[in-house]
């Protein structure tokens, strides 16, 4: 029986024997094996299910809150070791915290990568024994590929040093997981040069399936989202060239939401105009809106932040509850007062942050385009004001200012979204937080070894060809 390996260290179980973790969240198996399961295009389709439900849970429970807990916008409301992301908080965390961020982020990560790669391990088969159905297991492989790379992507991010800190790349990445593991194949961390280059690779392979198609459900997996993660992943990279094209590819086929439905995208059943991906929260576990849960929130926005806003500005909507306290409110369902009706997606890709990446490139490449620049922070802002762009202001006279700018606005559109964290890692800026704000870290400057999470213990103990992070 083909057994699969759900994180590197990992407890190795045989499909037939998963629970909660893997295509059995979708459908239970009884006792069929994986190579059984896979011999039918229905167990496909399954998996195909099971691979989005875990990128869901991923995102809900560990990612989001990671990105905006560690960084500089949130202030914890209940003190004490005992809270959630307590460690995270205040950067305290170590290789023993295998029940936090540190061991189940790497976990569920991998969990992901594996199922992808099980897909991928089956697809040649179902090919020869489906001839009639080749184009839906071709865009199956697809979906795998893209979401493996954004495993590896969001993996990276949190377990290493972002791409810059050295010259070039060549720090410690993650493993990478590019096919299905055996049961005593242990693999060591690659460069994060190598790592940035298999993601690109599965982007691309993803896209010459799926090509430039916008997505006819944003909840999918599409070509336009192949380009937009493509994009994201450049200017990671410092490659504002290829940024900047690559969000060229994706910004003509999108409108952006208007200011009118901006908060229903996140509080209500509407997807929005300018959605490219987006995780679906039915029958999900809800662990993001449970956390900011603004009637017992776990965190809230700091004040500082709150003060970024101007009253007129439609995302201050999202950053105050009802009653007007500061709360996030992008994962709180209000189209419906049922709770077992209420859901919320998780956005992955949206217009906005594609504005944001070619604004940001065209200010950073060799040859800066500031009026180009000025231009996609002009459009961002007027919708957000509901003003016509020709009365936004953008201060421009040198790149430098401009940045300041684009960074300010990255920070207030792109808030609790998977993004603040790991933007002032890349960029290379201090984590600075208001005085007023309960942390014990009040400013952890750049670079520190605390700007990425230590390697758990159990994986340490497990894989001999493990390396832990400096610091730890």
């Amino acid at each position: 029986m083909k057994r699969i390996l759900f994180s590197l260290s990992a407890l190795l179980v045989s499909l037939s024997t998963l629970s909660g973790c893997s295509f059995l969240e979708v459908e239970e198996l009884g006792k069929s094996d994986t190579d059984t399961f896979f011999t039918e295009l229905s167990g496909l389709r399954t998996a195909r299910i099971g691979l989005y439900s875990v990128t869901y849970d991923f995102y809900d429970q560990y990612l989001c809150k990671y990105a905006e807990v560690a960084g500089d916008n949130l202030q914890s409301v209940v003190v004490g070791s005992g809270s959630e992301m307590y460690d995270v908080y205040n950067f305290t965390s170590t290789p023993d915290l295998e029940t936090t961020s540190v061991g189940y982020i790497w976990k569920r990560g991998y969990t992901i990568i594996t199922n992808a790669n099980t897909i991928l391990y089956y697809t040649d088969d179902l090919k020869t024994a489906y001839p009639n159905d080749v184009d839906e297991i071709r865009h199956i492989e697809a979906e795998a590929y893209f979401l493996r790379a954004l495993a590896h992507f969001d993996l990276v991010r949190c377990y290493a040093q972002p791409y810059g800190y050295t010259e070039d790349a060549s720090h410690l990445g993650i493993p990478i997981a590019d096919h299905l593991l055996g049961t005593d194949e242990l693999i060591a961390r690659s460069s994060v040069k190598k790592v940035y280059e298999q993601i690109v690779k599965d982007l691309n392979t993803a896209h010459d399936i799926l090509g430039d198609a916008a997505p006819s459900d944003a909840h999918y997996v599409s070509g336009m989202a192949c380009n937009a993660l493509l994009a994201r992943v450049y200017l990671y990279m410092g490659n504002y060239i290829l940024a900047e094209e690559y969000a060229d590819k994706v910004i003509p086929q999108l409108t952006l939401t208007p200011n009118g439905s901006y908060a229903a995208m996140f509080t209500g059943e509407k997807t929005g105009e300018e959605a490219i991906f987006r995780l679906t929260g039915y029958y999900a576990g809800h662990s993001l809106k449970t956390f900011y849960n603004y009637e017992s929130a776990a965190y809230v926005p700091t004040s500082d932040f709150e003060s970024l806003f101007e009253s007129s500005d439609v995302r201050l909507q999202l950053i105050q509850a009802p009653d007007q306290s500061r709360a996030c409110m992008k994962y709180y369902d209000l189209s419906s007062s049922v709770p077992d009706e209420q859901f919320y997606n998780i956005t992955v890709l949206r217009g906005s942050e594609m504005y944001l990446i070619r604004a940001e490139a065209r200010c950073n490449k060799a040859t800066p385009d500031l009026d180009g620049a000025a231009d996609d922070l002009r459009k961002i802002r007027a919708r957000a004001r509901n003003v016509p762009e020709s009365s936004i202001v953008i201060l421009n006279a040198n790149a430098d200012e401009l940045m300041k700018e684009i960074k300010l606005e990255r920070r207030k559109e792109l808030f609790a979204e998977g993004h603040r964290f790991f933007d002032l890692a890349r960029w290379g800026d201090d984590i600075v937080r208001p005085d007023d704000t309960n942390s014990a870290m009040k400013h952890l400057k750049y670079p520190d070894y605390r700007y990425a999470l230590p390697i758990s213990r159990v994986e340490m103990d497990a894989n001999s060809a493990m390396v832990q992070n400096e610091g730890y």
